[in-house]
């Protein structure tokens, strides 16, 4: 086995200018097509510019979903697949209660 070589090309801390947060979202029982909405005081924020998903969301032992962020309309979707090798498509399940999705949410920067 090789080993990698690593040329570092530049240092810089963290320079997020507006707010970020780490937090974990359950959805609602009543889930339908769109995703279930939010607003932005939920995230301490008067805006949201990002919503990025930390991995996959657990629903059940056997299930898991990907959160696609709809920033304009202020919903969070579920996408999931049917099938290995079979692209992604929003969840047609209804009762989203036990699925939770942990996210980053950078918001309030003046800059964006």
């Amino acid at each position: 086995m090789g080993a990698v070589t690593v040329a570092i090309r530049k240092r810089t801390g963290i320079g997020v200018v507006g707010k970020m947060v780490i937090a974990d979202v359950t959805f609602s029982g009543t889930y339908s097509a769109g995703g279930d909405t939010y607003t932005n005081s939920q995230f301490e924020m008067n805006t949201i510019d990002a919503i990025i998903d930390m991995g996959a969301s657990v629903a059940s032992a056997t299930t898991g979903f990907v959160l696609a962020p709809d920033l304009a309309n202020k919903k969070l979707r579920l996408l999931g697949g049917a099938a290995s090798g079979v692209a992604l498509a929003e969840s047609g399940v209804a009762g989203q209660t036990g699925t939770v999705q942990r996210v980053l949410v950078l918001g309030d920067n003046a800059f964006v």
